[in-house]
């Protein structure tokens, strides 16, 4: 039995350890309870961020706050004292569930750590939580403290050991909502898994920019080695999941080529709705997962699709386009989720529409012609462990981009002082990149640089270009 709580959804501008993040609202007014949620830490090694341990109170948790008075009411820590990036502001759905043949007002939210929680949105107190994706930081969550049973190896900063860590960073929920039907009693959840390698950066000091996070971004950049590559690759999922919040298991799934697939709608006609990150635009039976219809839209589907009525008529609209984190980061293994092309645009559908896209916009054909690779390795490697820090984070990992903003391996500025008049002087700053002279040296800069003049020239190589080959790469 599964009732939905009248709720609103606002957005709260949660100034979190973790930087500034946008987390859901809701609003239960038979309570009087407002539920927020808190970001993670930064650093991450909380053996930099606070050598003291403990639980950073407050960070990745759900908090309750009473909308008239703003008095505190309740909170609950999903992950005390975190080192993975596992925030807490994914979407929160409010509902009413027959539990244990006991109706029970809930909260529920599928987390960034993988596990699915349902908690009691009067008390605070957690019913259940179980994995929905693979885990491996905690073997369980505690139902009597509410605490996760971690795994000890998972404490890398404690350890001093590198570790592969299931859900990555980028979690097994992120921002793009859920869904719950009445109707269904199921929760539909843009799921994703994938690994990441933790390990804490030797010597590691807060610099004025760039991504201080305490963690080797070098080690865990894409793996060098061929097999770990496909392995890496191989790992990536992306999914859409319905889910039984009550029994705490998976009803049905839909397979995608990759993460970091859209929001999901569900109506009370038995649909569910959600586009993909290869572009495609798809309706699903809520019961059963078949899919009734679905519609290229020429680029990626990231949000939440809404519907609503004109004169009678029922629609249903979605905002297109590729980007967030994943297109960001991601780099390569972005590659495996499709298309990548930003295209950004509403579109609206109803039942019997006859409208057509128009033609994408030709892609340019591009070619890879940096200098020649002249570094020495040492240099290259510097510059690899600069880039990390500093770039990655939107021109992606290990220099290839994932499609939002500039590939720097292309760039035309890779043979003259230009690079340095954009890195370190600002030449670019009208158009977002500021200038790192606060971060980089003009030796850092010319020793990134020279770490993606070598990228460039090693994938013009595994295109099968030889027609500018480069010295041997650097030993990894």
């Amino acid at each position: 039995m599964a009732k939905a709580a009248k709720t609103w959804h606002g957005k709260w501008w949660n100034l979190g350890g973790g930087g500034t993040v946008w987390s859901p609202i809701s609003y239960d007014p038979d309570l009087d309870y407002v539920y927020f949620a808190t970001a993670n830490g930064v650093e991450w090694d909380q053996k930099d961020r606070s050598p003291g341990g403990g639980d950073n109170l407050f960070l990745a948790s759900i908090i309750a706050v009473n909308a008239s008075t703003g008095e505190y009411a309740w909170h609950y820590q999903v992950v005390p004292g975190d080192v993975w990036d596992y925030d807490t502001t994914q979407n929160m759905i409010l509902a009413d569930l027959t539990i244990d043949g006991r109706a029970r007002k809930v909260l529920m939210q599928a987390a960034k750590d993988g596990f699915f929680y349902v908690i009691d949105r009067q008390t605070g107190k957690l019913l259940s939580a179980k994995p929905f994706v693979p885990v491996n930081w905690a073997t369980g969550i505690n139902l009597k403290t509410g605490r996760p049973i971690e795994n000890p190896k998972a404490r890398y900063d404690k350890t001093g050991k590198q570790i592969a860590i299931t859900p990555a960073p980028l979690g097994g929920h992120n921002w793009q909502p859920m869904a719950f039907s009445p109707q269904t009693g199921l929760v539909y959840i843009p799921a994703q898994e994938e690994k990441f390698p933790f390990i804490m950066e030797a010597g590691f000091e807060d610099s004025p920019m760039g991504m201080n996070l305490g963690i080797d971004l070098g080690a865990a950049s894409i793996p060098k080695k061929a097999a770990a590559r496909r392995a890496a690759w191989k790992a990536e999922k992306g999914f859409l999941l319905a889910w039984d919040p009550v029994r705490q298991k998976e009803v049905w799934r839909v397979n995608y080529r990759g993460p970091w697939n859209g929001g999901v709608l569900t109506t009370a006609g038995n649909l569910v709705v959600q586009g993909s990150a290869a572009g495609d635009f798809a309706v699903y039976r809520a019961d059963s997962g078949v899919k009734l219809w679905s519609m290229p839209v020429q680029t990626a589907v990231i949000a939440a699709p809404m519907t609503y009525e004109v004169d009678g008529e029922q629609y249903i609209a979605v905002l297109a386009g590729w980007g967030g984190g994943y297109a960001m980061v991601g780099g390569e293994l972005s590659n495996k989720s499709g298309n990548q092309r930003n295209i950004s645009r509403v579109l609206a559908f109803k039942l019997g529409g006859k409208a057509s896209l128009p033609a994408p916009p030709e892609v340019p054909l591009r070619r890879l012609t940096p200098p020649r690779a002249t570094a020495s390795s040492a240099t290259a490697k510097t510059g690899e462990l600069l880039y990390q820090r500093a770039c990655s984070a939107c021109h992606g990992d290990v220099a290839v981009s994932g499609g939002v903003l500039p590939d720097l391996r292309y760039s035309g500025t890779l043979a003259t002082e230009q690079w340095f008049e954009i890195v370190t002087r600002g030449k670019l700053k009208s158009f977002g990149m500021v200038s790192f002279a606060k971060e980089l040296s003009r030796q850092d800069a010319a020793a990134i640089r020279s770490y993606v003049i070598f990228r460039a020239n090693q994938s013009k190589l595994a295109a099968g270009d030889t027609s500018a080959a480069s010295p041997p790469p650097p030993k990894q």
